[in-house]
């Protein structure tokens, strides 16, 4: 239950701190800066097969809240955002963040995805955490 590997709890609640950790990082460090991006932006572009995988992972929430209601299976919201887990440490281990020519667009696909983890971790009922 406690592994800090694999499909845990610990393992998500690990991903999700390494976004926020990218995130404070980055040159859109503070809030402010990142609302100022995100109004100045016209969105994030896909640059590599990691930011894809990534962006159509977070692209499901909606079918498969939807599927899980009507299935009555939450578990296919666990396995959601286990699966965003896995393309998070995916596209962290061959794409760039902080410093890159891309860092700006990279960070809002992590702002998209810290906000789908957020919210699926809500609905399962566990507390997210910013640092361990």
């Amino acid at each position: 239950m406690l592994d800090p590997k694999g499909n845990t709890g610990v393992y998500l609640l690990y991903m999700f701190v390494r976004i926020c950790s990218i995130m404070e990082k980055s040159s859109v460090g503070s809030a402010e800066a990142l609302e100022k991006l995100k109004t100045e932006s016209a969105g994030f572009k896909i640059t590599n097969p990691s930011e894809k995988e990534l962006a159509l992972s977070i692209l499901r929430l909606p079918e498969q809240l939807e599927l899980a209601v009507s299935d009555l299976q939450i578990n296919r919201v666990c396995d959601l955002v286990y699966e965003i887990a896995v393309k998070i440490a995916e596209f962290y281990s061959v794409s760039k963040v902080v410093g890159s020519e891309e860092e700006h667009s990279r960070v809002l696909l992590l702002e998209a995805t810290k906000k789908v983890m957020a919210k699926t971790f809500d609905l399962l009922g566990m507390k997210t955490i910013a640092k361990i």
